[in-house]
């Protein structure tokens, strides 16, 4: 009987740990490229610490569990240090119609900085591609 009960707990487990597993699950993978033409330390999209990404250089395939898209341009939390300046993700989009969080895929981007006014903000474009005219 005891062993019955004991069996039963430690497959209970197992089922939770599994579940746990599967909500959890990062499946939307990221390659991103550096194209500020600056190194970028203490580099985060979202809430994955990324680190240090030199010129030019690019991350491996990064596992997300979900990514956010404005209008089919990406538009994840972007935060770096670049010449000893924090810079953050340029919010260029004040509406929230067209926002949709994918969840699966494999997607190539181009990190790259805009500077307005003084202040120099962080960007993803599709690789090799812009947001609408910038450079």
């Amino acid at each position: 009987m005891l062993r019955s009960k004991i069996v039963t707990i430690i497959f209970k487990i197992a089922i939770l740990l599994t579940l746990t597993f599967l909500l959890t699950k990062k499946n939307i993978h990221v390659k991103i490229y550096n194209k500020t033409g600056h190194n970028i330390d203490s580099f985060f999209a979202g809430t994955t610490f990324i680190g240090h990404l030199s010129i030019d250089d690019s991350t491996e395939f990064i596992s997300f569990r979900k990514f956010q898209f404005d209008s089919g341009y990406p538009y994840e939390r972007l935060s770096g240090i670049m010449q000893k300046k924090i810079l953050n993700q340029i919010n260029w989009s004040w509406c929230g119609t067209e926002r949709k969080t994918k969840s699966d895929g494999s997607y190539t981007f181009d990190i790259k900085v805009k500077s307005e006014n003084g202040i120099s903000y962080l960007y993803l474009v599709r690789h090799g591609g812009q947001l609408f005219n910038w450079q």
